[in-house]
């Protein structure tokens, strides 16, 4: 899921400039080497993003003596093969493969190989059922029960890059795995929606792309025609995307570029209970927006209060969030959302391919999809839909978020029943999927 908004990088913060210039050296070299072996990157169309974690699980519990590390990642042992062979036939190429990349760093050095190990029988698993497989190592911000996030990695929201140079040797031993797999169904993300830059105001003090640089070097160095999916700063979305500079990437044949959409954020994460803002309580927006008539407004801030009166206890909070759920009804009316709004967006990504020479075959809607709990039905089913059919028109590879592999009818899920891992009707219309 993309982030919910923006995140601050200390100046003070920087990675020491010679390795910086070391580290983009390198993956220019790398990619230059590299370009005359490469094999075409693998065709990508349709797919399914599968959640890191079935059963969420944190740092003092995974290091537990009794946590199951052959169970990882932890749909392994909780879906069958036939089952996965349904969701195939539902016209999905590919998968996502999320893999909880700060268990990998609470591994250790030495721990962290066998979970490699887990990742390759994960993949091969799903290859032998036809898919094509992207290992997505999908580091998260950190949290008290999840620390060694991405901020540790990256040095954002006042955070040191401590964990910078064992993240990289990670993503070499996980390329190095992966390259021995079969070139046209294997895939790399080196890490997801990176929150950098968000306080970067030109792009002369931009950190992310001698970061991203430094990340792909040290995939090629271990696998030099492995394809990998790199992304923008931002959080992975469209300016970060916009912003980036792939030139030192140019002569490298096995590269795909990702971006993550969300918007509008008000119906996509309407409802969600991790955060405390107005979103979690103004729920069940119609889309497009123009369908919110006066009459509709009206309804939609008194439920929203009434949810607010029933959540939360302190009067000033409730204060506060009764003036921002009429604030965030206002700003969702005036964005005008709608089929056009993303066709728009998207053709900013489309100008940002062409303008690079970047086939649009070799660009992929990494995440798009809608929190359900807090959705409305038929809102839910036009934004998927919209998002969808934009991507298609200009030529974009996408994998809607998520499966739900154990949990239909929850969260991102697309899957309609956790038996056979059947989509919803309604879901899989929107999907543009075979009947």
């Amino acid at each position: 899921m993309i982030a919910a908004g923006p995140s601050e990088a200390p100046e003070e913060i920087v990675m020491p400039r010679l390795h910086r210039v070391l580290s983009l050296a390198l993956a220019c070299l790398t990619v230059v080497a590299g370009a005359s072996a490469a094999t075409a990157a693998p065709l990508l169309k349709r797919g399914v993003n599968f959640e890191i974690w079935q059963t969420w699980t944190g740092r003092d519990a995974f290091l537990a003596p009794e946590f199951d590390r052959n169970n990882f990642p932890d749909w392994m042992g909780r879906v069958d093969d036939r089952q996965l062979a349904r969701l195939k036939a539902e016209g999905f190429d590919f998968v996502r493969l999320g893999i909880d990349a700060a268990a990998l760093l609470w591994a250790g050095d030495d721990g962290a190989g066998p979970l490699i190990d887990r990742i390759v029988a994960a993949t091969e698993r799903l290859q032998a059922l036809g898919f094509t497989v992207i290992v997505d190592l999908h580091l998260l911000p950190a949290d008290e029960e999840r620390p060694d996030g991405l901020e540790d990695v990256l040095g954002t929201d006042d955070h040191a890059p401590l964990l910078w140079d064992r993240y990289l040797g990670l993503v070499a031993r996980v390329a190095a795995r992966l390259a021995a797999l079969p070139p046209d169904l294997t895939l790399l993300e080196p890490i997801n929606e990176p929150n950098q830059d968000w306080s970067s105001h030109f792009r002369m003090t931009d950190r992310w792309p001698d970061q991203l640089a430094a990340l792909a070097a040290a995939a090629r160095a271990a696998a030099p025609t492995l394809t990998l999916v790199l992304t923008g700063g931002k959080s992975g979305g469209i300016d970060g995307l916009e912003r980036l500079d792939p030139t030192p990437f140019a002569g490298d044949a096995n590269i795909v570029w990702t971006f993550h959409y969300y918007e509008p954020m008000a119906v996509s994460h309407a409802g969600r209970p991790w955060l405390d803002d107005p979103g979690r309580y103004l729920t069940h927006l119609p889309y497009p927006a123009a369908l919110v008539d006066d009459a509709a407004g009206k309804r939609l801030v008194r439920e929203a209060r009434a949810r607010i009166a029933k959540g939360v206890a302190d009067p000033k909070r409730r204060k506060e969030l009764d003036a921002a759920v009429g604030e965030a009804l206002d700003d969702y009316r005036a964005t005008d959302a709608g089929p056009a709004t993303i066709a728009a967006d998207f053709q900013r990504v489309s100008d940002w391919a062409a303008g690079n020479g970047i086939p649009a075959g070799r660009v992929l809607l990494g995440e798009f999809g809608i929190y359900q709990n807090g959705a409305d039905p038929a809102a839910r089913i036009a934004l998927i839909a919209a998002t969808r059919a934009a991507a298609e028109r200009q030529g974009f590879a996408w994998a809607v978020y998520d499966a739900g592999l154990t949990a239909a009818g929850e969260g991102f899920s697309v899957v309609g029943d956790n038996r056979t891992l059947a989509l919803e009707p309604q879901v899989k219309a929107a999907l543009g999927l075979a009947k």
